[in-house]
């Protein structure tokens, strides 16, 4: 149900996270890396929640890659749950994970 791809703009990269029944815009996260730690400007759509997840995730892989990142998308299930969410917000750290993984392989 839950999508992350990634694409590589030269030595940066996009990540579009989606999912849900109405995948959508919701929010754009960039990160950079600096000396100080990771920088981060963001983007949250009025009746959108995925800003703080999306800001989340941007810090993990720029943190882990030192590359700038941004990271946008958006999920939807129209009256979702809270166990929804929670099973949604899961899934989407496991896809990000996997696709760390895969990153990580390639660099090797």
């Amino acid at each position: 149900m839950i999508s992350c791809e990634l694409n590589r703009v030269g030595t940066d990269n996009v990540i579009v996270v989606s999912g849900g029944t109405a995948p959508h815009i919701g929010a754009v996260v960039i990160a950079s890396y600096e000396q100080s730690g990771v920088e981060i400007v963001s983007y949250g759509f009025e009746h959108h929640k995925e800003e703080d997840l999306f800001a989340d995730l941007a810090k993990v892989w720029c943190n882990t890659f030192q590359e700038k990142t941004v990271i946008l998308g958006g999920i939807h299930i129209d009256n979702a749950t809270k166990e929804q969410i929670e099973s949604l917000v899961n899934e989407t750290w496991d896809k990000f994970f996997h696709l760390m993984a895969d990153q990580k392989a390639c660099k090797v």
